[in-house]
């Protein structure tokens, strides 16, 4: 026997399908670019323990998110959001890390719960760690991370040395697939990239206690992160994957 959960209001929503509660806002992919979302990308459904649902938000591209005037595609990306909930998702997150920027009208126009970027995690992640400890962040580019979305984050300037923030826009490899979005991609040298950063910004800072990945492209090199540092590493998936666990609970077993 199925246990069916009470309907919202006093009937059904009408949805075009069931069983996918994860929705991903994902950015447009311009002129040839044909570099796949891996296993552990945001955007490789495979990524995740439940169904996803997707949706491509029209004009917000990584150069326009990247953009100083980024801040103008709001209504849109509000649009799109409203359209996953409406289509049944009862989480929403996305592709972008700099997305943060939308975070406080997405979560007020929408009734579902909302992480549109991993630095969200990274006030909780602070928190926990010991005095004499720091946060170190990587982020795709460190230059267009502005304080304001640091703040959005929850992540005021006030905490000074607790946080360090590396960018990933001069490396080679994953500069080019990622960010200048040109060429194929190329997942060792990518991950290589990421690893030879992280493993410089804790070398540089002996005091870093966690990483944190900000971009939604890190995930499927986080595991060789954590070998090469021997530190906890964070992501979207830690982010995503926390609230899931909450919305799909198991009862436990064991011995009395």
């Amino acid at each position: 026997m199925i246990d069916i959960p009470p309907p919202r209001g006093n009937r059904w929503p009408r949805l075009p399908f069931n069983g996918a509660p994860l929705g991903v806002l994902m950015m447009e992919r311009m002129g040839s670019e044909n570099r796949p979302f891996i296993p552990g990308d945001t955007g490789n459904a495979s990524t995740w323990t439940v169904p996803a649902r997707y949706k491509v938000v029209p004009g917000l591209s990584v150069s326009r998110i990247f953009a100083p005037d980024a801040g103008e595609m709001l209504s849109t990306v509000v649009e799109a959001a409203k359209e996953l909930a409406r289509e049944g998702a009862q989480l929403i997150t996305c592709q972008c890390g700099y997305s943060i920027q939308y975070q406080a009208a997405v979560r007020d126009a929408v009734d579902v719960p909302v992480f549109l970027s991993s630095l969200l995690l990274a006030p909780f992640l602070e928190r926990m760690l010991p005095r004499g400890k720091a946060l170190g962040i990587m982020v795709a580019s460190k230059s267009v991370l502005t304080p304001d979305m640091l703040e959005a984050a929850g992540l005021p300037a006030s905490l000074g040395r607790r946080v360090a923030i590396v960018g990933l826009e001069d490396t080679p490899a994953f500069a080019e697939s990622w960010i200048r979005s040109v060429g194929r991609l190329d997942v060792k040298a990518v991950e290589k990239d990421v690893v030879d950063t992280a493993v410089a910004l804790v070398n540089d800072r002996l005091d870093i206690g966690m990483l944190l990945l900000e971009c939604g492209d890190l995930p499927p090199y986080a595991a060789s992160v954590q070998s090469a540092t021997g530190l906890p590493v964070f992501d979207y998936t830690s982010m995503v994957e926390f609230f899931i666990g909450g919305l799909v609970r198991k009862p436990f077993t064991g011995l009395i």
